[in-house]
């Protein structure tokens, strides 16, 4: 479904291959690095609103614990929850187990706890020593963000291999094509959509859900057909702008059901 890497492409894989092998093998987390909290958030008037909305809605303040970025990703994720929850007439969340896909330092795991409500909820994500400002690694400022919600977990880990039930899992702006993995410096071998997706259909439970982001239209039309062939069902599909971040494109939001028994 996505187009043959160049050479140039392959090369760039190849050497961001061997440095996230250098990395995992080399990494250990130490302890739990604190963000340090933005304390207000430096945003326009619109987005300003919208935060204020969220935060009375869903009863959060992301920006008294969280750096800004980390807090503007929570916003603009939990913005696009909100929307797809409004829009299917859905409910916020209460119970179960939730599992992020992809979670890198897992920033937003408070906004998924805020919406999802779940009893646990766990962040997999294939790299976890990636350096950040201030030396720190992601596994270390993961293990502090899911220190702030209760039941919450961080694991290393390729979901692919991951073979436990979730009621809900998460995938925001998942590998389905070739040139954003390169983007996030990782090699090629990490673009398996077909195999991730047949992973979270056969981890949901029957009346489980996936709720899913995409940055455009194409892209999310070829994670749909990587899900439909996995077995899942779309229950609701929307183009949301977001007031939180600059985007050449409306994001395109979904939710999709697992397989069951009695869907044909």
């Amino acid at each position: 479904m996505s187009d043959a890497p160049t050479a140039w492409a392959r090369l760039r894989s190849a050497y961001h291959g061997a440095s996230l092998l250098l990395s995992e093998r080399s990494g250990r987390a130490r302890r739990p690095a604190p963000p340090v909290a933005a304390g207000e958030l430096r945003l326009e008037p619109g987005a300003l609103t919208r935060a204020g909305e969220l935060a009375a809605r869903f009863g959060v303040r992301f920006e008294t614990a969280l750096d800004h970025e980390a807090a503007l990703q929570s916003y603009e994720y939990l913005h696009f929850l909100d929307e797809l929850m409004t829009g299917a007439g859905l409910a916020i969340g209460g119970g179960g187990v939730t599992h992020d896909v992809g979670c890198a330092s897992f920033g937003y795991v408070s906004a998924l706890a805020a919406a999802l409500r779940p009893c646990s909820i766990t962040g997999f994500d294939i790299e976890g020593f990636r350096r950040l400002r201030g030396g720190i690694n992601r596994a270390e400022r993961a293990l502090a963000h899911v220190a702030m919600v209760p039941g919450a977990a961080f694991r290393i880990a390729d979901y692919r291999a991951v073979r436990e039930p979730a009621d809900d899992i998460t995938l925001f702006f998942p590998f389905v094509t070739a040139a954003p993995v390169l983007g996030w410096r990782m090699p090629l071998s990490v673009l398996t959509p077909a195999d991730i997706f047949r992973r979270v259909a056969t981890n949901l439970s029957p009346e489980g859900r996936l709720w899913m982001a995409n940055h455009s239209r194409r892209e999310a039309d070829i994670a749909a057909r990587y899900a439909a062939d996995a077995g899942l069902f779309l229950a609701i599909r929307r183009e949301i702008a977001s007031p939180f971040r600059p985007r050449p494109v409306d994001a395109v939001a979904s939710v999709w059901r697992g397989p069951s028994p009695d869907r044909g």
